[in-house]
């Protein structure tokens, strides 16, 4: 029996398949309709979203600066000279003037004229701290998520108990070790896209420094800080409650300690001596809010430097003791980290903490200062500053300088900078030998201080000092 010939057609098509969903989605684009009026109401509704902000950061700004110049005139009965110009126009002046541009010869010369990585960066980090949508809009959202939802933001990682974290301090820690050749070889190609170099090996730095040293017979004491979460896992992790596994390290340390030790350089390692003071004590080494250490731990480690000087550097001068006297000051600040969340300043979230400080006098109850004649130079960052520097918000005069000095019972010289522990600190002194006051005179020791996170993050450029060779 034979079929009918449709039949025999439907038999043999190949079976209906359904559509997908890119083909659902080329249909709806084919069949959508957009009317003249509803394309218009959208792309003006665009172009007043694109421009709302500029336009108000302009009324603001000119606004501000428009009040300050009349406060300015009121004050000096002088015309103003205040800007009155949005902050934003300050673009123009990144740009080569004309006269520039006409003395231009070659593409060489062109390319001199372009503003720099850096200058652009700095430009848009500026806008940024100036923005007023981001002033209005950022704190309550930022106390939205930090508050509701435990989150922090791009610099900052929320712990346990209101415990606050630095995220390059986390980094120093999670990645790979800081002398893996492969992220040696990454950090300095993305120095490479910027307006310098970076040169991110610490052992090659650290020795160029120490040979300079040496040739005026100065000893070389590296003292790095250990960070936070090395110290303080338990506040991000409850597996790390047994404080016997503390200290915490990056992989490369103990190759980085050898390394130098091999040289000859002398290393004192903060990291153990912090970890069992807090199994004895069972009292915190670091603020909650901030990246720094209590004064009990500063206090602590600079009279372990007091006592690993005396024992490693034998050849320094023996001197009359100077009498130094300690106070008791009770401060109270909320720390650097949670500043970086910007919050509110009405927010509840994390709490002022107190500290107890003893600032150091002399015996005749005159604040303590630097003595650029001492035989030792402290450089260091703001692990040194934190409790000596008024504008930090911790006090001042009861610094690790101050505490040091004491300990040992002499004078100290001291540079000092907050940021770039790795770069910043050789930099002014080679900065000031290089102007003519040589703040290496007289000087055994130069103790150099800085957080551990540089060996990961930090830029370790190699300075040659204009050193003289000092008789002895």
């Amino acid at each position: 029996m034979q079929k009918a010939p449709d039949e025999a057609a439907l038999s043999e098509s190949p079976p209906q398949t359904k559509p997908s969903r890119e083909e659902y989605a080329r249909q709806a684009l084919e069949h959508t309709v957009v009317t003249s009026w509803t394309a218009w109401t959208l792309v003006a509704l665009f172009l007043l979203t694109v421009a709302a902000v500029p336009l108000l950061q302009h009324f603001v700004e000119i606004r501000s600066n428009l009040a300050a110049r009349r406060e300015e005139k009121a004050a000096t009965g002088n015309p103003p000279e205040g800007r009155l110009l949005p902050q934003s126009w300050d673009v123009l002046g990144l740009l080569p003037t004309p006269d520039e541009m006409a003395g231009v010869g070659s593409l060489h010369d062109a390319q001199r004229l372009l503003p720099s990585v850096g200058e652009i960066q700095a430009y848009e980090t500026a806008l940024e701290e100036q923005s007023v949508v981001s002033a209005w809009i950022l704190p309550p959202a930022q106390s939205l998520l930090t508050g509701w939802l435990g989150a922090g933001n791009e610099q900052v990682y929320p712990g346990q108990n209101a415990w606050l974290h630095y995220r390059p301090d986390i980094d120093y820690l999670t990645r790979r070790g800081f002398l893996d050749p492969v992220l040696l070889a990454q950090r300095r190609r993305a120095g490479e896209e910027g307006t310098q170099r970076v040169q991110p090996d610490p052992i090659r730095a650290i020795l160029h420094f120490q040979q300079q040293l040496a040739r005026r017979g100065i000893t070389l004491i590296i003292l790095p800080i250990p960070v936070k979460p090395m110290i303080h896992p338990e506040t991000l992790s409850s597996r790390y409650s047994d404080a016997e596994t503390l200290p915490l390290q990056n992989p490369s340390w103990e190759s980085f300690r050898q390394a130098l030790e091999r040289e000859g350089v002398l290393v004192f390692d903060a990291a153990p001596l912090l970890a069992r003071a807090k199994r004895q004590t069972r009292a915190a080494q670091y603020l909650r809010t901030d990246t720094h250490w209590t004064p009990e731990a500063m206090e602590r480690t600079a009279q372990a430097m007091a006592a690993f000087i005396t024992l490693h550097v034998p050849s320094l001068p023996r001197r009359a003791p100077v009498s130094f006297v300690r106070e008791t000051v009770a401060v109270e600040n909320l720390g650097d980290i949670a500043r970086m969340l910007k919050l509110p300043d009405s927010q509840r979230i994390f709490s002022p903490e107190r500290v107890w400080l003893h600032p150091i006098r002399t015996a005749g109850g005159d604040r303590w200062r630097a003595d650029r004649r001492a035989d030792i130079l402290l450089l260091g960052d703001s692990f040194s500053n934190i409790y000596s520097l008024s504008g930090m918000g911790w006090g001042e005069g009861a610094g690790f300088g101050e505490q040091l000095s004491a300990a040992l019972k002499r004078p100290l010289d001291r540079i000092v900078t907050n940021a770039g522990g790795s770069y910043m600190t050789r930099l002014r002194l080679r900065q000031e030998l290089l102007q003519g006051t040589d703040r290496l005179a007289g000087k055994r020791i130069v103790l150099y201080q800085f957080a551990m996170r540089d060996l990961a993050s930090g830029d370790w450029k190699l300075l040659d000092l204009p050193l003289k060779k000092e008789k002895r």
